[in-house]
């Protein structure tokens, strides 16, 4: 099996996206089955400050669960934070609070060596894209999404902006997931409604629900799953307002491509993902403790104005 080398993406997360300074304080929070990955970032965080911790927690249950209480208390004292975890601590109470305090923080929830690889990217060029979008779509207060799989799902846009997620958090408050690459929004509240067809929804070893599965979405909640013996359809009925329609983002990572990790997936061009449950954390009103987020492929993105995909292609 061939070796594959993180030194680089690693290198790069700390110097070019966080840029971080001989005088930072850098907390690394990881679980045993990310070990490999934080000794690499930690390694190369040493090299510039030796103010360098790294925490160890238990492996979540599912992405968007609380760290432990102490660790999110110790998450507020640090600079930077750096979080390559099994399970996202992306939209996290602990997270946002870390940030509202000053912290600049990057999340790698399902990171692999693989995934790492694409942390390597021409940031200019991939932002270049994502900043585009933002300036096309912050005009526009409704998106309407349809597939070739059948989905078709209008989404109200007015009471936020489109955050692009683009891999430089050089600034105090600013997170990234990484590796970066898309524009995504909270849409309004009780005002999403349609078809959603999941092409995709797996993550890694984790298979959320069959490829096809029909979802019926009125005023921003999941009213009705196809697949009902589906873990996505366990955690609908079990967990506080996972069925709140929380995220709606473009993938703008031109080097990504769809693998069964969401972390990629999520991110590469041509795609769309749709998120669950927490929207809390990107500015939405509703909380949950989950945010899990399904791929579509090949969608056509309409606006009020524009046509700003087609069959998974840009046309802006």
């Amino acid at each position: 099996m061939k070796l594959i080398n993180i030194k680089n993406p690693a290198r790069i997360l700390v110097r070019t996206c966080l840029n971080v300074k001989k005088n930072e304080s850098v907390l690394i929070i990881t679980d045993k089955n990310k070990l490999t990955i934080a000794r690499e970032i930690e390694k190369q965080a040493k090299k510039i400050t030796d103010k360098v911790k790294l925490i160890i927690i238990p492996v979540g249950k599912i992405h968007g669960e609380e760290p432990p209480k102490e660790v999110a208390g110790e998450m507020l004292h640090y600079n930077i934070l750096i979080c390559p975890t099994t399970m996202s601590l992306t939209h996290t109470k602990a997270r946002v609070n870390a940030c509202k305090k000053g912290a600049r923080a990057v999340t790698l929830p399902g990171i692999t060596e693989e995934v790492m690889q694409i942390i390597d990217i021409d940031y200019k060029k991939m932002n270049a894209l994502t900043l585009k979008l933002k300036h096309i779509l912050d005009k526009s207060k409704k998106i309407h999404i349809t597939t070739p799989s059948g989905a078709d799902i209008t989404f109200s846009t007015t009471k936020r902006k489109w955050e692009p997620d683009l891999g430089i958090v050089h600034k105090n408050k600013e997170e990234s997931n990484l590796p970066a690459g898309e524009i995504y929004i909270a849409p309004d509240e009780n005002k999403t409604n349609g078809i959603i067809i999941i092409d995709s929804f797996k993550d890694d070893d984790a298979v959320y629900c069959k490829p096809k599965t029909r979802l019926i979405v009125k005023s921003n909640t999941v009213v009705y799953i196809s697949d009902k013996k589906s873990r996505l359809s366990k955690i609908f009925n079990t967990v506080k307002n996972a069925t709140n329609i929380a995220e709606l983002g473009i993938g703008t990572n031109y080097k990504a491509k769809v693998i069964g990790n969401i972390l990629e997936d999520e991110k590469c061009k041509g795609t769309v993902h749709i998120a669950y449950g927490n929207a809390a954390a990107m500015g939405g009103e509703v909380y949950s403790t989950v945010h899990l987020d399904c791929i579509l492929f090949k969608p056509t993105i309409k606006t009020e104005h524009n046509i700003i995909m087609k069959d998974g292609k840009f046309l802006i």
